[in-house]
């Protein structure tokens, strides 16, 4: 029988014990309470859109491009006094004669050129014609001007059908 006890309490004991746990006394493992959040950043500002090129200088302005395949060209045109368009010179002068834009191709057989007043806006000017016909013809022209310098894109129907000489140009104030 005595050892029929043994047993019960050994038993007893293995239930009673894990029950009892261990006893502290101790803050450990209390929780604390969290910090604030952050507030956001702000965002930046955005730029300034650019404005179109500069005030051109007034008179005749000259200069050359590079059309490839279809070689070197020049380029004249006069600036008229307030600047707001090109326009035939008062005198006609042997780069330009008495045209307020002319363009000449070396090796391609295309050129341009008008005594037409055309708008200086913004700094830029822009001539196009897409015509029809036997002799109407082909012409997309445009450029910037950025105080003493101006330049620019070519693109002029040729003497032959189907064909045009392009390029890009640069020119500058010559008188």
């Amino acid at each position: 029988m005595r050892y029929f006890i043994w047993n019960w309490v050994s038993v007893f004991a293995l239930l009673v014990l894990p029950l009892a746990g261990c006893g502290g006394s101790t803050d450990e493992g209390s929780a604390g309470m969290g910090g604030a959040a952050g507030s956001g950043g702000t965002a930046g500002s955005g730029g300034i859109a650019g404005a179109g090129g500069g005030p051109a200088s007034t008179g005749l302005w000259t200069g050359s491009g590079l059309g490839d395949p279809d070689g070197p060209f020049t380029i004249c045109f006069n600036v008229a006094e307030d600047g707001s368009a090109l326009v035939r010179p008062l005198d006609a002068k042997p780069v330009c004669g008495a045209n307020s834009l002319a363009i000449e191709f070396e090796d391609c057989e295309g050129g341009f050129s008008t005594n037409e007043e055309i708008p200086i806006v913004d700094g830029t000017f822009h001539l196009f014609e897409d015509g029809v016909g036997p002799l109407a013809g082909y012409w997309d022209i445009t450029g910037t001007f950025d105080g003493d310098t101006a330049s620019g894109e070519a693109d002029i129907g040729s003497v032959t059908p189907d064909e045009t000489c392009s390029g890009s140009w640069d020119a500058t104030p010559s008188e």
